[in-house]
C-alpha cells in the first residue's frame, strides 16, 4: 500500500499537490482506494472519498513502530558524482536518523554552502521518496554542510571513524556496537580519498573511535551501506547472545 508524508495543520492532514497528482494520475487511485498518510511522525490508514475535489477520510490510525531503538548520524564527507543521491537514499532505507556532510581535505567534490539550497530540494526529495517506500515514520534529517574541524559539536553516546588502517579489527565491532539500544551514535566515514592521519587524530581527540570496516578497502559508498546495516542490526536486535563471538 503507498504510503504518503503529509502534514497536520490544526488537526487536519494536509496533502501537497504534487502527492495528489501522484495518488490520483499516476497510481491511479479512485474513490475508494486505501492509501496511508504520515503525519507528525504518526501513520494513518485512509480512504478517498472524492477525486476532485481531493477528500479522504481516516479509517484507523496504525500501531507501528518501523523506526530504530536509536539515532544514528551518519556523518559523510562529500564524494564525487552522484554517490551522494544513493547514500541519502539507502541511509533512509537503511534507519539513519541524520546525515551531516562534511568537507574534508581529500574531497574532490565541494558544495559551498551558496549552493546547497538549491541542491537541498532534490535531497529532500529524495529523502521523502525513499522513506515513503521503506514505510518510516520519521523523516530523515539532512542537516548542514560543516567543515571539518566542526565534527566536535556534534554530540553522540557513541562516535566512530571508519579508517582502513585502524589498529581495531573486524571482530571488536561485536563489542563497539553492542548495547546501542536508544543511544546516539555517530559513524564518520570519508570520501574517496578516505582521511588523512591529521584528520584521525583529530577525531579521536573529539571522541571518536577508529574502527576497520574488514580487510579489503571498500569505495565510500559501500562503507556507508555496510556500516549503517551493522548499527541497524545492532539496535534492532533486542536479544542477542555475544557469547558466540
Amino acid at each position: 500500500m503507498q504510503r504518503y508524508f503529509a502534514e497536520m495543520k490544526d488537526g487536519n492532514i494536509i496533502l501537497e499537490q504534487d502527492d495528489i497528482f501522484h495518488i490520483v494520475k499516476v497510481m491511479r487511485n479512485s474513490v475508494g482506494s486505501v492509501i496511508q498518510l504520515v503525519a507528525d511522525n504518526k501513520a494513518y490508514e485512509v480512504k478517498i472519498t472524492s477525486i476532485n475535489p481531493f477528500k479522504f477520510e481516516v479509517i484507523k490510525s496504525l500501531d507501528e513502530d518501523p523506526e530504530l531503538d536509536g539515532y544514528i548520524r551518519l556523518l559523510y564527507c562529500l564524494p564525487k558524482g552522484e554517490k551522494l543521491d544513493i547514500v541519502i537514499q539507502k541511509a533512509v532505507e537503511l534507519g539513519a536518523s541524520e546525515i551531516v556532510l562534511v568537507n574534508s581535505s581529500r574531497c574532490i567534490k565541494k558544495i559551498k554552502k551558496d549552493d546547497y539550497s538549491s541542491k537541498l530540494v532534490r535531497f529532500n526529495k529524495i529523502i521523502k521518496e525513499a522513506s515513503e517506500q521503506s514505510k518510516r515514520s520519521n523523516l530523515m534529517k539532512l542537516t548542514d554542510i560543516i567543515d571539518y574541524k566542526d565534527i566536535g559539536k556534534y554530540k553522540a553516546d557513541k562516535s566512530f571513524i571508519a579508517y582502513e588502517l585502524s589498529d581495531s579489527n573486524i571482530s571488536s565491532l561485536y563489542d563497539d556496537f553492542k548495547g546501542i539500544h536508544g543511544k546516539t551514535i555517530n559513524i564518520l566515514v570519508g570520501s574517496e580519498g578516505g582521511f588523512s592521519a591529521e584528520e584521525v587524530d583529530y577525531a579521536i581527540k573529539c571522541g571518536y573511535k577508529s574502527i576497520s570496516l574488514g580487510k579489503r578497502i571498500l569505495r565510500s559508498e559501500t562503507s556507508c551501506f555496510y556500516v549503517l546495516s551493522l548499527l541497524s542490526f545492532f539496535m534492532e536486535s533486542k536479544i542477542w547472545n555475544y557469547s558466540k563471538f
